[in-house]
């Protein structure tokens, strides 16, 4: 795979057209023992697979694009590199200041709309949670479809199962695994971390909004999918979601081109970050009605920022400062299953997430198999709802 080492990158070239996250290419990005910085050079014409994206990211590495006249840029975002071992500092950590004019780059063409999720949902390490729920929800909100496929590396080899999915992360653990899926509308990537507290999964998904009408259909698809994150929110235990919604390419892959400003369309802030954050309805400037969604005890908001014709960039500004840019970061920050510890451990949340008849991120709990079970559930209902009229004054 390496085609040139120097003192600052491990250089890998790429002639191909669709640039995927290969086994050998897996293995490479997975190690992380030099301090060199792994750099995949490519021409023009050559885009990047999302999970080669999300890996080559999550390595701490660079796309690197050679111009026809030999002049090198940042693939993603478009800054120019006066030679590859350039390439090799983080924007962050880049010894010269950054340019004020960037290059002015090819625009994208024949893109379609989608809707981009990043969601992390919490879970009990129960021997009956599953993963992957979120991929199916999400994906059938906005084009119908759910995932066909998923793997560790491209192509995908394993047909959707989410039981083996979840097996695959269980005999992975500690170590935290990332999968890649694919459905006939979305791509993305599912990431999922086990440990003696719980699961932390999280999930990055890009699906087309297949619905005709141009900006009515992608306010529908909008619609659709915050009603998703309310179900989601109903029956696990999401921390954050922010939706986005974008113009990308009909395979959901990136070229080195320009895109149209993506925009924040909603963002849920999970029943976890209300509690830790003792944050109040009334304290979320929306312009727009904040939703109220989850189970009594654990309420989760439904902000909406933006929609077809309406940028939310200003809105979702004004919601981080409002729950307060420090405090966020803090709970954002990973692992987040050791962030979370406490809180989980003092307010049982984990247990409380669970819900008759639903799995995995559609609920922790069991699948009822008979009239014992069915009993049981009446009474753990009662229970809730005994449990419920006990929530502190002023809770929504």
């Amino acid at each position: 795979m390496v085609d040139a080492i120097t003192s600052r990158v491990v250089r890998v070239d790429s002639r191909a057209r669709v640039v995927r996250l290969s086994p050998p290419m897996a293995d490479l990005l997975s190690r992380r023992r030099s301090r060199r910085r792994p750099v995949v050079v490519t021409s023009e014409r050559s885009r990047l697979t999302v999970g080669l994206r999300a890996a080559l990211v999550d390595a701490g590495g660079a796309w690197v694009v050679e111009g026809r006249a030999g002049a090198l840029r940042d693939g993603l975002t478009g800054l120019p590199y006066a030679d590859l071992d350039a390439a090799g500092h983080p924007v962050e950590e880049a010894p010269e200041p950054l340019p004020v004019e960037l290059p002015v780059l090819e625009a994208a063409v024949d893109t379609t709309s989608q809707l981009s999720v990043d969601l992390t949902v919490l879970h009990r390490a129960s021997h009956d949670t599953s993963l992957g729920g979120a991929v199916e929800v999400l994906g059938r909100a906005v084009s119908g479809e759910g995932p066909a496929s998923w793997g560790a590396t491209e192509p995908l080899a394993h047909p959707w199962d989410r039981w083996v999915l979840t097996q695959h992360a269980r005999h992975a653990a500690p170590e935290t695994v990332r999968v890649v899926v694919e459905g006939p509308h979305l791509s993305g990537t599912v990431t999922a971390r086990v440990t003696e507290h719980g699961i932390e999964e999280t999930t990055a998904l890009t699906v087309d909004v297949r619905a005709d009408g141009g900006r009515d259909g992608l306010d529908a698809a909008i619609g659709r999918l915050t009603s998703a994150l309310g179900e989601i929110a109903g029956s696990s235990l999401p921390t954050f979601a922010l939706v986005v919604a974008r113009e990308g390419e009909t395979d959901r892959c990136v070229r080195a081109v320009t895109y149209p400003p993506a925009n924040p369309v909603a963002l849920l802030i999970g029943a976890p970050s209300v509690k830790r954050l003792g944050l109040e309805l009334s304290a979320i400037p929306s312009p727009r009605p904040v939703v109220v969604v989850g189970r009594p005890r654990l309420p989760a908001y439904v902000v909406p920022l933006g929609d077809a014709s309406t940028s939310g960039w200003q809105a979702l500004h004004e919601t981080l400062d409002a729950v307060g840019p420090e405090r966020l970061a803090t709970l954002v920050a990973t692992p987040l299953l050791q962030a979370w510890e406490e809180d989980l451990g003092e307010m049982d949340l984990l247990h409380e997430s669970s819900v008759e008849g639903a799995q995995g991120v559609l609920g922790a709990g069991h699948i009822p198999t008979g009239p014992d079970d069915d009993a049981d559930d009446a009474d753990a209902d009662a229970d809730a709802d005994d449990t419920d009229e006990e929530a502190p004054s002023g809770a929504p």
